[in-house]
This record gives structure tokens, sequence and C-alpha cells, in this order.
């Protein structure tokens, strides 16, 4: 197996950063990692490299985990075509996402089989040239209307066991994470075939209050889809005031939660807020990104370009029609890392956790997301306006 060596590099470990550090990998696994430039290296571990790779003071973090992501480059997943599902793994592949959950929107039934079909497809044909997929995220169709956000009203159910055993049927081995509002109707017993089907909860699109996250977690949720978008808070009732998604997300320790810190959705006081609430391992960096991610502004499609909606980018931010709601967004991973570090003020190492090793815990993925002997070796090289140098897929 090929043995490479990455020496002069600022290693990012899960809790902190080695200076002048370097690292062997063995075949599609990381061997070593030693404290210490090129010259401090001992002679045994050069002479068995196959490769050298001088990351010239740059920093080496684990490849980047997108646990929430439509599209970008101008392909969405729901488009239903392979060119689609290309140009968005390509696109997020350049800024650092080395593995992702391709995520989808409410619709017919006919487009989640054709998404089904092209993930099976995708799947058995990848090779060490794309992100890994991790499983389709499903947002929907067992959401609120009133917290629908930018999904297509037509296509939202209520909780029915003949559905969900459909959807259990079909995305068998597919789909990893479902996004439900648990307040619905019958959202106890879909929870409970979901659970058993291996499938992660997540509350999300929800009208619900405090109590009904709270027998959510005693169901099996275990997080929370991007916070502060499309969930409810505080009301008042008889002048009482009353917590709603928002807030219990927050509280409950048992849920992580979705963030999209683009700077957009979320200001760095929010960001700041949410970290001081919830602590910097229960928050997941995701950009919910669109098919406008990596591409100029203009009008683009959200969702199918057959039965999504026309949206527009400036560049920054994808929005309706009313000019006035966000649509997803045009983020990659890169720029969430940037927005933590710089506007939030984290150290570089606990903002890369948020897009590493808190998904891959998250998931339950044991071989990604931290650079460590044993872990597989994908990893990005990036300078220090965290612009992406390079890309490494562990090759087997």
């Amino acid at each position: 197996m090929k043995h490479t060596l990455y020496i002069n590099g600022k290693i990012i470990l899960q809790d902190g950063i080695l200076e002048q550090g370097s690292l062997l990998t063995v075949g599609d696994r990381i061997r070593e990692i030693r404290p210490g430039g090129e010259r401090q290296l001992q002679r045994e571990l050069r002479e068995e490299a196959d490769e050298v790779v001088d990351l010239q003071g740059k920093y080496l973090a684990p490849g980047f985990i997108d646990i929430h992501v439509h599209g970008g480059g101008g392909g969405d997943f729901m488009d239903g075509e392979r060119e689609s599902w290309q140009q968005a793994l390509e696109t997020h592949l350049r800024h650092g996402t080395t593995a992702l959950c391709p995520t989808t929107l409410t619709a017919a039934t006919e487009e989640m089989e054709r998404v089904f079909s092209l993930y099976r497809e995708f799947r058995r044909e990848q090779t060490n040239v794309g992100p890994r997929l991790l499983g389709l995220h499903m947002e929907g169709p067992y959401i609120a209307e009133s917290m629908k956000g930018a999904q297509d009203a037509r296509y939202i159910r209520k909780p029915e066991r003949e559905f969900t055993g459909w959807l259990l049927e079909k995305g068998a081995g597919v789909l990893r994470i479902l996004t439900a509002a648990p307040e619905l109707e019958g959202m106890e017993e879909v929870a409970r075939a979901a659970r058993k089907a291996g499938v992660l909860l997540s509350v999300g699109h929800s009208d619900g209050r405090l109590e009904d996250v709270e027998r959510a977690v005693r169901d099996g949720y275990t997080m929370a889809t991007h916070l502060y978008s499309s969930m409810s808070t505080i009301v008042r009732e008889n002048g009482m005031r009353r917590p709603g998604v928002l807030e219990a997300a927050l509280l409950f320790e048992e849920l992580d939660v979705e963030v999209i810190g683009d700077g957009m959705h979320l200001p760095a006081s929010l960001l700041k807020l949410i970290l001081r609430t919830k602590g910097a391992h229960h928050m997941i960096l995701v950009t919910d990104a669109m098919r406008a991610a990596g591409l100029p502004p203009g009008s683009y499609k959200l969702g199918s370009l057959q039965g999504g909606q026309t949206v527009w980018s400036d560049g920054s931010v994808a929005r309706m029609p009313d000019g006035v709601s966000f649509a997803g967004s045009v983020a990659t991973a890169d720029r969430l890392i940037r927005v933590m570090y710089r506007e939030v003020g984290l150290p570089l190492w606990q903002a890369v956790n948020m897009m590493t090793r808190n998904p891959a815990r998250a998931l339950g993925e044991r071989e990604i997301g931290v650079l460590e002997p044993g872990r597989k070796a994908d990893m990005v090289s990036f300078d220090e306006q965290i612009r992406i140098d390079k890309v490494y897929l562990a090759q087997s």
C-alpha cells in the first residue's frame, strides 16, 4: 500500500492545533501523527514514504462533512439527473466537503423514487473522486404547513402508516436523517418505525411547543434542523409566555443543533448565543446550500428544475420572490468555517470540529471527522484565510 507523508503543516486535531506537524498515511488510513517539522522527522519515516507532500505551513484538517445540503454548482439533488448530482458533488468537494448527506424537499412520490434510485447508482459507482455519500437527509413531508419555509405545500403530508411504510421500504439503506414536526398527530408511530429502521430524527419545520419537543426527545429525536429557521419560538397564551421549538432545542442537552453559519441566516450575535447555550460540542455547521452555491448572482430554481420555484441569489444568500424570506443558502463549507472563526471568534480547531467531528459523531460515523491514527485519510488543506488549497480523499 502507498505510504504518503505530509510535512510542514499545522495539523488541526479535535482538541487543538499541532504546529509544524507531520502525518503519515498508509493506503486509505492515517497511521501516525508526529510533532515537528521536516528536519525533526526520524529518518525511517521519510525512507518508507512513497510520496512526501510539503504543506508549506498550511493547515491540514479533516475533510468537511455537510449533513444538510440540497445542491450547488447549478445542480440540485431533486433534479433527478445524474449531471445535476455530479455538479453539486464536484462543487462542494472543491470547497473542502469530503462527505455529505444529499438533502431533499417535500416532493411527489415519483420524484422521491428517482432520488432514491440515483443515490443508489452513485453509491454503487462511487470512487475516490467525489464526496462520500452518508445517506439521504429527507426534509419533510411530515412538516407543519405554517412553518414550511420554502417548501412546496402541495406535498406536505399528515403522518400515515401506509406512506411511512412505503418511505422506509423505498429508502432502506438510503434514508439517514428525517426532519419532521413532532407535534403532528401520528408522529410517535412514525418515530418508532424510523428509529427501528436506523433513521435519525431531527425536529424541524415545526410549530410545536416545548412539551412537543420533550416528547420528541423521549421518542428518539437527536437533532434540530437549521436552528432558528422555520421553527416556532415564544408565544403568549393567556398572558403567559410559552417556549417554542427554538427554546426547546437550546434547552435539551440531548439535541444537537444544525446551524447555517453563513453570517446571513444568523448574525454573529446569535451564533454566539447558540454557542453559549448549547456549547461547541452540540453545534453542527450545515450549508443548506441550493443550486446557486458556487455560482454568480442570478435567478435559480429552488428544488427540482421541473417542480421548483424561482428564487434570486445575490451571491451571498438566496431569497424568495418576496425579497424578504431566505430560500436555502448559497454557502459552502469553507465559508462557514470563516464566519465562525473570524466573526464569532472561535478558535479555528473548534470551528473545524463543528463541520467534522460533530456531524460525524451525530451520525455515528467512526472512520471520518477526526485526524487520528486508524481513521480514513479524508483531509483538506487551506491557508490563513481558509481558502482551500487541496482536498485529499482517502485512497485505498
